[in-house]
């Protein structure tokens, strides 16, 4: 609720300070200088590092109500015209585009568009000659809608996108980068006040959208401890890109000189980095009225104001340092989608103790269907094929056993050649057909004639027979 109140509270100063005398400020493309524009005289100014704030010229217009500007420092975005001194210029929650003429100090207004409020603190950037302008929040909700600015129909156009669209676009970290051109979003808020929601629907996930294939994809979730307690903290967000590195700052200015600063690589797998301040440079990294005085980015530099390295109480006094020596200097901590080790303890333990119920399972099942098999092979073998059962299993890791082992196993030695024959055959028999029935269209017996009386014959289970019986 204090987020939404902040936001309503940021709207309605918006709107209701516009008729007075006040400024829009922006970060000039491609440098560290801010323009800051005065909507009643006219006059802009530019804010140098070295110098401060200094008048530039008067800015004359062509079809521009300044009324219609919402004053404010948020959300107003310039991109450069080719290599010309023309610059488009847009105005967040209201879908205006502008042309500024640097050479001339002219101000165009180029939009038909009537629309405002609908897509505040959007994501807008540059993608060859085209602006796009994704999310925002408007109307008591957030949205996840994509535009492209047409300069013929001098209109922004909604753009249909396929795949994980996230459900918002906003209050995350989101930018574009022009090497890998793709639109990259890291966790995202949704909001919707009609549906009484009483918190913030964080949506930790990390997308990539392609615009070839006008595709949305979720690569992974945010599971980085250090990241996502940055995410759930009720503390500012800032975050700057310069299109391959978000980098953002934790507690700045609370644990001074303590305070540190990430980088999430998106060329790289979205390595994470920590910065650990070792020169005690003190971080100016808030948002607000004066977006000059805070940590902004230009190419491979971040730009910050530090009243701590002024000389003389006039020199503004800034800090202006390389990203790629401050990644040097960090320390690699992991990539955005790993887990803590609690976690993988826990997947770890999940999949041990799923393998463990699969082989209990089985071994269960198992043992079920060897006392079947057990209580099958009792009900129906007699006793003498039962004993029968028991000579073969004993005797076969010695091999075939032969028909005279068989008579002496059962007691019949002392009977006559004929009366043996016959309870041989018929032993055979019954237990082969009575084993047949269980093991339906398998062999039950190995039998051989005797190398030693070619009149005999030698037997001995068959292998898959024995493995199936030698346990029960």
């Amino acid at each position: 609720m204090l987020k939404k109140a902040i936001l309503f509270l940021f709207l309605f100063t918006q709107i209701a300070f516009s008729g007075l005398g006040q400024y829009i400020k922006w970060q000039e493309d491609k440098s560290i200088n801010y323009l800051r524009l005065h909507l009643v005289t006219h006059e802009i100014s530019r804010y140098q590092p070295q110098t401060g704030w200094v008048a530039v010229d008067t800015l004359s217009s062509v079809n521009v109500n300044f009324d219609d500007i919402l004053p404010g420092s948020n959300g107003i975005h310039e991109f450069q015209i080719g290599k010309s001194a023309k610059y488009y210029l847009t105005i967040h929650c209201t879908g205006q585009m502008y042309e500024l003429d640097k050479a001339t100090w002219t101000l165009k207004r180029l939009d038909q568009t009537f629309f405002r409020g609908a897509n505040c603190l959007s994501s807008i950037f540059m993608r060859g000659d085209d602006i796009y302008s994704f999310g925002g929040y408007g109307f008591w909700r957030s949205n996840n809608i994509l535009t492209k600015f047409d300069f013929v129909a001098k209109e922004w156009m909604s753009i249909a996108a396929e795949g994980d669209i996230p459900a918002s676009i906003f209050d995350g970290m989101s930018g574009y980068s022009a090497k890998k051109d793709r639109f990259y979003l890291l966790s995202t808020v949704y909001m919707n006040d009609t549906e009484k929601k009483t918190a913030f629907n964080r949506d930790y996930g990390i997308y990539e959208y392609d615009f070839f294939n006008q595709k949305f994809t979720r690569l992974g979730e945010i599971k980085l401890d250090i990241v996502r307690n940055f995410l759930d903290s009720k503390d500012p967000k800032p975050f700057v890109f310069n299109g391959r590195y978000f980098i953002i700052s934790d507690k700045p200015n609370k644990d001074f000189a303590y305070d540190t600063m990430f980088f999430i690589d998106v060329e790289d797998d979205f390595k994470v980095y920590q910065w650990k301040n070792p020169h005690r440079i003190y971080l100016n990294a808030q948002r607000g009225d004066d977006p000059e005085a805070y940590m902004h980015v230009s190419g491979d530099s971040l730009v910050w104001s530090n009243n701590l390295v002024k000389a003389s109480v006039e020199e503004p006094g800034f800090t202006m340092v390389s990203v790629q020596t401050l990644i040097r200097e960090a320390e690699y901590i992991g990539t955005l989608d790993e887990a803590p080790w609690y976690e993988r303890f826990a997947l770890f333990g999940a999949v041990l103790l799923a393998i463990l119920s699969v082989a209990l399972i089985f071994e269960i099942y198992r043992r079920l269907k060897r006392n079947k098999l057990k209580k099958s092979i009792r009900f129906l073998l007699g006793a003498n094929e039962r004993l029968f059962l028991d000579f073969l299993i004993l005797n076969y890791e010695q091999g075939f056993v032969n028909g005279h082992q068989i008579i002496a196993f059962f007691g019949k030695h002392k009977s006559t050649p004929e009366s043996q024959r016959q309870f041989r055959a018929k032993l055979i028999e019954n237990f082969t057909k009575t084993l047949g029935l269980i093991f339906v269209d398998e062999e039950i017996l190995d039998i051989q004639l005797d190398e030693r009386d070619q009149r005999m014959f030698t037997y001995r289970l068959q292998p898959e027979i024995y493995k199936k019986l030698k346990n029960l």
